[in-house]
């Protein structure tokens, strides 16, 4: 929810401070995720429910909105929803084969170090949030489609790139988001001109 006064502008005192506690907040997680095993242990077997795979990339509808409202307390806390949704849903019962093979492959990744090829990585998924949430905050919804099909089809290639036997498993999560922004951008079209 965006707070506004008279003129329609945003309390930008108020946006700021839910930018800074929500910035606060995902430095915690990231801190806690990537230094206490344990953490990333209970996070990752949470991962394995795939109701977080179907959030997240609804959770790019909030964030173009937040971008596109010029609100950085909403584009943060939309940011900490996305990286926190990964833990969400309970761990399921008997997860799918091809999502645990998938998600010991990120495992590794993640727990492999800090090498070039994992902060490379990093700073694509960085990139492709910047480039995203700074086409909607432009108000040009062409780019901002653009980018997330471009985004999209990157986690789909490297998806299957890093894990051939089980990479495919994230097609319809990623072309789902994709394809939700685009109904979405097509219905209220009229009212982004």
């Amino acid at each position: 929810m965006i707070l506004r006064i008279k003129g329609g502008q945003p309390l930008k005192s108020l946006d700021r401070t839910v930018a800074l506690a929500a910035c606060c907040v995902i430095v915690v997680l990231l801190v806690m995720f990537f230094g206490n095993d344990a953490f990333f242990e209970w996070a990752f077997r949470r991962h394995q429910n795939t109701l977080s795979w179907v959030v997240r990339p609804l959770l790019l509808l909030p964030l173009c909105y937040c971008a596109w409202r010029r609100s950085l307390g909403g584009v943060m806390f939309c940011v900490l929803a996305i990286l926190s949704s990964m833990f969400w849903f309970p761990a399921p019962s008997a997860p799918r084969a091809e999502v645990q093979q998938f998600l010991a492959m990120e495992q590794s990744v993640l727990s492999g170090g800090w090498t070039p090829a994992i902060i490379a990585s990093l700073a694509a998924i960085v990139l492709y949030g910047v480039a995203l949430v700074l086409a909607f905050w432009r108000r040009s919804w062409r780019l901002g489609l653009a980018v997330a099909i471009l985004g999209a089809g990157a986690k789909i290639f490297w998806s299957v790139a890093a894990s051939p036997g089980a990479g495919h498993v994230v097609i319809p999560f990623a072309l789902s988001g994709v394809v939700v922004l685009l109904i979405t951008l097509l219905l209220f079209r009229r009212r982004l001109l």
